[in-house]
């Protein structure tokens, strides 16, 4: 009633106000059309307007995560998008044998799937850095083949290595080397993402900045997110 409401505390009164400011500023940011940050959302997740409506951020799919692959949104993602569900690969990568998110969603916004369904389902898609990948980036070359490998023991195989032919900068004195010596140094295996059967798990760019970034530190950040 009325004079119920108006004997509600301060502090929740004031939670109530905030909670409708907020979905209030959520709707006029959707209506007005501003761009979102691109965002990775778990598997079996629908489509993200319909998402957005669903989701109740009750924190679920956090709560059994394991990896955790999934966290809370921040307001980098918009208003509307704040609490909900997203994919920080730099944590962990999205296990080929764990779709319990996909159990637990209340409203569906997160579809149930079963392993088989889930491991073919595209929460992304990788993309390789070319100026910071080790093997690729023009300056200091090096051999790393660490998001392959990964990916193939995930059962993906979405990452092959390439065999590429590099330019000798500054060429060495002649007859420094031999031909087949000129030959192998001027070849190096690099990564290439095979779009067709990447599933966007995360696990290439998890092992890549855990290794590059954060045990050796050779990079800033990981080459393939």
């Amino acid at each position: 009633t009325a004079c119920a409401a108006s004997m509600l505390p301060i502090s929740r009164r004031g939670g109530l106000a905030a909670v409708a400011g907020g979905a209030a500023s959520a709707a006029a940011v959707r209506v007005a059309g501003a761009p979102r940050q691109a965002l990775v959302r778990p598997p079996g997740s629908v489509a993200e307007d319909l998402f957005l409506d669903l989701c109740i951020r009750c924190g679920q799919c956090f709560k059994v995560c394991p990896g955790p692959v999934l966290h809370a949104a921040g307001l980098e993602y918009g208003w509307e998008g704040l609490w909900t569900p997203v994919a920080r690969p730099t944590h962990a990568g999205c296990h080929q044998d764990c779709n319990f998110c996909t159990q637990v969603c209340p409203t569906e916004a997160i579809q149930p799937l079963d392993l088989a369904a889930k491991r073919r389902f595209h929460m992304g898609l990788a993309s390789v850095d070319t100026e910071t990948c080790l093997p690729l980036r023009s300056q200091d070359r090096r051999d790393c083949d660490v998001c392959y490998v990964e990916c193939r023991q995930a059962g993906y195989e979405a990452i092959e290595m390439r065999e590429i032919k590099i330019e000798l900068n500054p060429p060495p004195p002649e007859g420094m080397f031999s031909e087949l010596e000129l030959s192998e140094m001027s070849r190096i295996r690099a990564p290439f993402v095979q779009a067709e059967a990447c599933v966007g798990c995360g696990i290439c760019e998890y092992r890549c900045h855990t290794r590059n970034v954060v045990q050796e530190r050779v990079l800033a950040h990981s080459a393939i997110r």
